[in-house]
């Protein structure tokens, strides 16, 4: 019990700590969300995402019929992750770099730059999953650029099909939206970081205040002793000599000049008086 009483002052001990420090927090806090935001917006290079859509479908939905069963729908599902291996083969990608290759220094294509690409930095661009656990698949190109994440990504969708028929002899993709370009980035975002920069600021400053806090052994007031040793009792407090001289008077603190000094050392005449002395001046 008195343990549990123990932790709850020291609790308290702490909280009032960083209230009385509260200033100090909301300064580093903002102090390091302005930096984090003028970190994203100016070293951190904007990402576009380019993203197409595509429907797969197995050669029994050719039927008559028309209809498709549930062993098709099956079928594409277990297809789809077929054709993400397929789409991020050397195979298709080889061609995508290709063609890049081809467009590069050609007029209104500058956003391609001159440095070759390569595979394995196409693969680092490219991200594609299924849709809701459905036989659609989305490909999603990341770039530094809008056109050039839209490009490549429409250099995908054109090599695909044919690659998806030459190497596993089985069903089809067929192109449910291709990619636009991206009006806005995917990331950074600004907001985001700005509010992180802050938040890490204040925990790190509150956490230093904390552990100073708790490692601070010295006796600053009398509700310190108070508190630390509440069986003994405070026989006395030693005034600090620096406050008391703060409190003194103006007055008291005022030199004194020379002559003033002599006139409060200057012993001065007494006068004794008799019932006989006469004060009147004689003729």
């Amino acid at each position: 019990m008195n343990q549990k009483q123990e932790d709850t002052i020291d609790l308290l001990k702490l909280f009032k700590v960083l209230i009385n420090k509260l200033w100090l927090l909301i300064i580093v806090a903002v102090l390091f969300a302005v930096a984090s935001y003028s970190v994203t917006k100016t070293m951190i290079k904007p990402e576009y995402e380019a993203t197409s859509k595509l429907y797969v479908f197995n050669k029994s939905d050719f039927g008559s019929s028309g209809a498709v069963s549930s062993s098709d729908i099956s079928t594409s599902k277990v297809l789809v992750n077929t054709y993400i291996v397929v789409l991020q083969s050397d195979s298709v990608l080889g061609q995508v770099v290709d063609t890049i290759s081809e467009y590069q220094g050609k007029e209104g294509f500058e956003y391609l730059g001159t440095e070759p690409y390569t595979t394995k930095q196409l693969r680092g661009m490219i991200s594609a999953g299924s849709i809701n656990n459905t036989e659609s698949f989305s490909v999603t190109v990341t770039a530094n650029d809008p056109y050039e994440a839209k490009f490549i990504n429409d250099a995908i969708l054109y090599f695909l099909p044919d690659e998806i028929i030459r190497v596993v002899k089985a069903g089809a993709v067929e192109i449910i939206d291709k990619a636009s370009i991206p009006t806005a980035p995917s990331s950074p975002s600004v907001m985001k970081n700005t509010v992180l920069g802050g938040f890490v600021g204040g925990v790190l400053t509150a956490a230093i205040i904390v552990v100073m806090a708790l490692f601070d052994n010295v006796i600053h007031t009398e509700e310190d002793l108070t508190s630390e040793f509440p069986d003994i009792s405070v026989v006395g407090v030693i005034p600090d000599y620096k406050v008391e001289k703060q409190k003194a008077p103006r007055e008291a603190t005022q030199p004194v000049s020379h002559r003033e000094k002599q006139e409060q050392t200057k012993p001065k005449k007494k006068i004794e008086l008799n019932d006989d002395d006469d004060f009147e001046n004689e003729d």
